[in-house]
């Protein structure tokens, strides 16, 4: 899938494109909520004129910061939390982990929405947080806990001396812990992943034979080849980023489950029936083109980028 190939493959990689591309992926979504309502607002507001500081106020100002502090701190929680737990009682290695990312995604999602903060956003710093408190009990930022023990198939039911791959004669409990932790955690969110993106991927194939919108055309040719790579090019990168990197970013633009999310949002907000069509129609015709140009691009692209590299380095 286009989002896995992408993404960071570990911890340990430092890419610019693929950091750069997996950060936006986690943070876009949730910043541009407050735009969509801002939208929403357009459409159907009452002629309040206080509507705007309204939503500057409640929407910007208040939705965004706490959004992502509440996911953070939740993260940092549940993770200094999972791994005291399993210090003391002797469990660093034997209890799964798969589900404590859902539990987490769960948490920091409803925990946002009940204080009018934005979910997503949310979730996007529980998954900072929890990496902080990791690195935080190995006491090596360079080293991911991850790294330091591998847990091997069927953990749970073997003996604790042989659960895990690694030096763990010469390690802490709370590296042994950590690196368990988060090893089945990565291992059971990517399995999630790809299962959603086989899921979604269908359903819109499913669904796109009575909305598919020519439209749609003349809109993804301009998403794709003017709007994104121009607001790519726009950004003030500094050194970070060189000019071939920025090309790539700009090239690699996924319009997937965010733009489904803030689809059936606006849906679900009480928006005209003339519009809701013409809205449903254009998502889901600019994503599946979206899928089908980048899925197409982007083998060879990123192919030639590794090749490119590697004669460099």
């Amino acid at each position: 899938m286009l989002a896995s190939l992408v993404q960071v493959n570990d911890a340990r990689d430092d890419d610019s494109v693929r950091f750069g591309l997996s950060g936006e992926a986690g943070l876009n979504d949730g910043v541009a909520f407050p735009f969509v309502i801002l939208g929403l607002l357009l459409l159907q507001q009452d002629g309040n004129p206080g509507w705007l500081g309204d939503w500057a106020l409640g929407r910007l100002l208040w939705a965004v910061p706490a959004g992502l502090l509440i996911g953070y701190w939740m993260g940092r929680g549940i993770g200094r939390l999972t791994l005291s737990l399993r210090i003391a009682n002797e469990d660093s290695t034997l209890s799964p982990n798969d589900y404590l990312a859902l539990a987490l995604i769960a948490l920091a999602y409803v925990g946002a929405e009940w204080v009018h903060a934005y979910g997503f956003l949310s979730v996007f710093a529980a998954g900072l947080g929890l990496r902080q408190e990791e690195v935080k009990s190995t006491g090596d930022a360079q080293v991911p806990a991850e790294h330091l023990v591998q847990p091997v198939v069927g953990h749970q039911n073997v003996d604790p001396q042989q659960a895990v791959h690694g030096d763990t004669d010469n390690l802490e409990d709370s590296q042994v812990a950590a690196g368990i932790m988060m090893g089945d955690m990565l291992a059971f969110g990517g399995l999630v992943e790809r299962a959603m993106e086989v899921f979604l991927v269908t359903l819109l194939g499913v669904v796109l034979i009575a909305h598919c919108d020519w439209r749609a055309l003349p809109i993804g040719g301009a998403l794709f080849l003017l709007i994104r790579p121009l607001s790519v090019l726009a950004m003030p990168w500094g050194g970070l980023l060189e000019s071939r990197h920025r090309l790539l970013i700009g090239w690699f633009g996924i319009r997937g489950i965010g733009s489904l999310y803030y689809l059936f949002y606006a849906l679900n907000h009480g928006l005209d029936p003339s519009v809701a069509a013409l809205c449903t129609n254009l998502t889901l015709s600019v994503v599946a083109l979206s899928i089908l140009v980048h899925g197409i691009s982007t083998q060879p692209i990123l192919a030639r980028y590794e090749q490119r590299k590697k004669r460099k380095n």
